[in-house]
């Protein structure tokens, strides 16, 4: 009998061990995935709130898209910096820096790297014996930060891959997202996970609304591309992608002290590069059209580094050339 109960105990302790150890190889083994996937809401007594169906993808570190397809088409998009959520039922986009969302963020457990600084993680047994299927192992992984939203997330890995996710809120609702026809290790580019922004929405950043117009019209399409255009410039300093970042000026930029656009450009790829992580942040965006192919951009700007924080009003002069917006003009103060 003892023999018997301690090859249980040795059973047990493998069931366990390798759901931890298959989540781990999925993250330092899967650098990037594109999937399908259904996703079931169910409330505390089993009743279906929703069913909804879409597409997902993911590339390490941070960036992830989930474009929801049936019964509606909202998104939850992140660039590696900026979480942004679209809801089209409300025409409303909430933007936040993923460096303030990442704890009470459960997709990020998928996308991310260190998911132990967010998370507690815990191997389960007792969801084995509820599932039907008996080769996926169970890991549990509860949110480290308070008011977080959801109390836990369950993931379901088969084969050291990701087969199943579920989230529990507050109100004891369960999301339980599936994934088909996943492929891993797929090439995927930055661009990937750009939002662009739909046409006269509201825009939500770290809390504040604004219809992000110089009036209280609602925002129009010169607008929506001026202010896309400035996320995007954003999203490109944030991630020190330097080509990208300096893409966005016009050859006959009007550099701060009438350097060389070559050696502006050399001082700046050499700012950038020596920093540690980045991240700006800009809100209370007003766009005022100058006439057609040129405009001015003001906003408040937060720039964070290893090195410096520092709060500023920010105006870009900019100007259509070629069909695309460029920046041939930036001044700040406090």
């Amino acid at each position: 009998m003892n023999k018997i109960f301690f090859a249980f105990l040795i059973f047990s302790f493998n069931v366990l061990a390798d759901g931890i150890s298959d989540l781990n190889a999925f993250v330092n083994n899967v650098s990037s995935m594109s999937s399908e996937f259904s996703q079931v809401v169910l409330d505390k007594k089993g009743l279906k709130l929703q069913d909804v169906e879409g597409v997902m993808l993911f590339k390490r570190p941070n960036k992830f898209r989930w474009d929801y397809l049936k019964p509606y088409q909202n998104q939850i998009i992140s660039d590696g910096d900026r979480l942004f959520m679209y809801d089209q039922d409300l025409r409303q986009v909430s933007i936040n820096p993923i460096a303030k969302v990442a704890g009470s963020t459960p997709l990020l457990i998928i996308a991310g790297k260190n998911i132990e600084k967010y998370f507690t993680l815990r191997n389960i047994e007792d969801q084995v014996a509820n599932e039907m299927n008996q080769n996926i192992k169970w890991v549990e992984a509860v949110p480290k930060e308070e008011g977080a939203g959801f109390s836990k997330v369950i993931l379901g890995l088969t084969e050291n891959k990701l087969s199943v996710m579920k989230i529990v809120d507050a109100f004891e609702h369960t999301t339980t997202i599936s994934f088909k026809n996943a492929k891993y290790n797929v090439s995927l580019v930055d661009n990937d996970f750009l939002f662009k922004l739909p046409t006269g929405v509201d825009v939500v950043q770290n809390g504040v609304a604004s219809n992000n117009s110089s009036s209280t019209k609602p925002t129009n399409n010169k607008d929506s591309e001026l202010i896309a255009f400035a996320n995007s410039w954003v999203s490109a300093w944030s991630a020190k992608d330097i080509g990208v970042y300096l893409s966005k000026y016009a050859e006959d930029f009007k550099t701060p002290n009438g350097d060389a656009l070559a050696l502006w450009q050399a001082s700046r790829k050499q700012k950038i590069s020596s920093q540690g992580k980045i991240l700006v942040e800009i809100e209370d965006i007003k766009v005022t059209m100058k006439n057609e192919n040129l405009a001015r951009i003001q906003f408040k700007q937060k720039y964070t580094s290893d090195k410096l924080t520092e709060d500023s009003n920010k105006s870009l002069l900019v100007k259509k050339i070629d069909g695309k917006w460029l920046i041939q003009e930036e001044t700040s103060g406090k």
